[in-house]
């Protein structure tokens, strides 16, 4: 599978650019909760991704079970910030607005 991606010419022109991109070793995984942070140095965005189950146990809460790590610059975060964005929008409008609150969602069923 092929991207492509806009980059300058040398002359200040456009250009178009294959990029291929190897998935042969990606791995698809669930998460259902995400911790962000900006690393100490502020080059770096820091996001934990894992699994929250909701599940009470007789001494508490279930731990939320962190399980990958991505580590990104603010322009690739900027970046995947703008396509969540559109992605999120088509689904809203096939499918209506999305809760985010989960005491809404409750009432509202």
């Amino acid at each position: 599978m092929a991207d492509e991606v806009k980059a300058e010419a040398v002359a200040g022109a456009p250009t178009s650019v294959q990029v291929q991109v190897d998935v042969s070793k990606m791995e698809t995984v669930y998460a259902n909760f995400v911790r962000l942070s900006l690393s100490s140095s502020t080059e770096e965005i820091v996001m934990d991704m894992g699994v929250h189950t909701g599940i009470l146990t007789p001494v508490g809460m279930e731990p939320i079970h962190l399980t990958h790590r991505i580590v990104m610059n603010p322009f690739v975060a900027k970046r995947l910030l703008e396509s969540l964005r559109q992605i999120v929008g088509r689904h809203e409008q096939a499918f209506g607005a999305l809760e985010i609150d989960p005491q809404k969602r409750l009432r509202a069923r």
